[in-house]
């Protein structure tokens, strides 16, 4: 579709999502901007939304439903037009960063453009028939009309005409040239001859074009170069040195790791590419891969510290191995809360889980510091000094866990911006002090002692 083409349908647009009464106001903004910085072909449709305060909706839709309730009025009215949704800072943010702003990418990475479209019309199959997959189509648009004018050098030389002047005659008919300069004052203006667009857009036109030769006579186009139309391609995407095909899909309703693993499967059974060709994964998936492989070494490791802090601190093994199982209630704890509220784990959840392993060794520390403490300075009962202990520690226990779970219960709530990254943080930490304040008032003190 043509950048005319797609400026029609702006208005169109804009009235479709304009009649809903959740929407504040809409922009479309067609084409690139002049910069270069955007990836995108000029035959491009923007479309900000922009929504009306939330407590200004009615309690019967929420934010993802409108968004497929107006995608799907969009697609029915006008059909040719592919559709699909994100966030604005987010999407130019994962853009920069690995390319694509879909939550999964699928590039078929090779030369050859045809056979590689080919492999990827067939991923895209694929993985439009796994649960969860949703907006699956290919980034880069398929191929369009283009005028070729393949010059004729033979012809050329027989009339005693330069290459290069042929090239400029076309450049300056069909692009637009700067024969000149004009100065007004201050202001300066450059003087560009070009051909009509009725005339650009013909090959007649082009063809008739006159061409200067070296004893004077004009030679039409015609006889010097061969001018046709050929199916050429919109816009070439390259990885590396190399050309690329992406395949994108969002993924709803199942956790990106399950979801490209299963892919993952069938793309190697169904799809072979040749020597030199690869299939890459990236998208969001590839940042969660990436922060994946940062907590698997930075989990560990913060486990070990603070194993290696314990047992400096009580100098005896098994009091280190008590205080330790409090990580196991917080993990317990963060991993429930977020299946109650249908998360599934991303780096948002990670760092959740790095922060209360911390708080909850903390709690752990009071209550076996405080029976070490009483056992060994007063001379009471074992039972005795295991009950004031523990009642004097839950005071402490109480007054730190519930108010940061408290503190949070907003991020955990929380619908405006950055909520997306709030909510399954706060989930996490929220699960696992919770976890922590039941079980270790009643496991510790016995373990300790027992």
């Amino acid at each position: 579709m043509s950048i005319q083409e797609n400026a029609k349908y702006a208005p169109k647009i804009r009235k479709i999502i304009a009649k809903y009464p959740q929407i504040s106001y809409v922009i479309t903004q067609t084409g690139r901007n002049d910069d270069g910085t955007d990836p995108f072909p000029a035959n491009r449709n923007e479309i900000l939304v922009g929504l009306k305060d939330y407590k200004l909706w009615s309690d019967t839709i929420a934010k993802k439903d409108l968004v497929e309730i107006i995608k799907t009025d969009l697609q029915q009215q006008i059909p040719s037009v592919q559709f699909s949704s994100g966030q604005p800072i987010i999407d130019q943010v994962m853009e920069i960063v690995n390319g694509s702003a879909a939550d999964l990418a699928i590039s078929v990475v090779g030369d050859d453009l045809q056979m590689m479209r080919k492999k990827a019309e067939t991923i895209a199959q694929i993985a439009k028939k796994i649960d969860g997959a949703a907006n699956v189509n290919i980034e880069q648009e398929g191929e369009q009309e283009q005028l070729a004018i393949d010059i004729n050098r033979e012809e050329a030389a027989r009339f005693g005409i330069n290459v290069s002047d042929i090239q400029n005659m076309i450049e300056a008919a069909i692009g637009g040239k700067t024969i000149s300069t004009l100065y007004d004052g201050t202001k300066r203006y450059d003087i560009v001859v070009r051909f009509l667009p009725e005339y650009r857009n013909s090959t007649d036109a082009v063809k008739n074009i006159l061409v200067p030769s070296s004893n004077g006579a004009l030679i039409p186009m015609s006889q010097l170069a061969d001018i046709h139309f050929v199916q050429g391609q919109t816009n070439i995407y390259r990885y590396g040195s190399k050309r690329m095909i992406t395949v994108r899909t969002n993924i709803k309703g199942m956790d990106q790791g399950s979801f490209v693993k299963e892919l993952r499967e069938k793309v190697e059974k169904s799809v072979t590419v040749p020597k030199g060709y690869n299939i890459i994964y990236g998208g969001q998936y590839e940042n969660l891969e990436r922060a994946g492989k940062q907590l698997a070494f930075t989990i560990p490791l913060t486990v070990i510290m603070v194993f290696l802090f314990l047992f400096m601190l009580y100098k005896n093994f098994q009091h280190t191995m008590i205080t330790m199982c409090c990580i196991l209630f917080a993990l317990g704890g963060g991993i429930v809360a977020l299946l109650l509220r249908g998360y599934y784990f991303n780096v948002s959840a990670g760092v959740g889980f790095v922060s209360i392993f911390g708080i909850s060794v903390m709690a752990g520390v009071l209550l076996v510091s405080a029976l070490n403490r009483k056992t060994i300075f007063e001379k009471n009962d074992l039972q005795e000094n295991v009950l004031t202990a523990s009642k004097e520690q839950l005071r402490a226990l109480l007054s730190i866990l519930i108010v940061a779970i408290v503190g949070l219960i907003p991020a955990a709530i929380s619908s405006g911006i950055g909520s997306d990254v709030q909510r399954p943080l706060a989930t996490v930490i929220i699960g696992g002090l919770t976890s922590t304040l039941l079980f270790a008032p009643i496991l510790i003190p016995p373990c300790t002692f027992g």
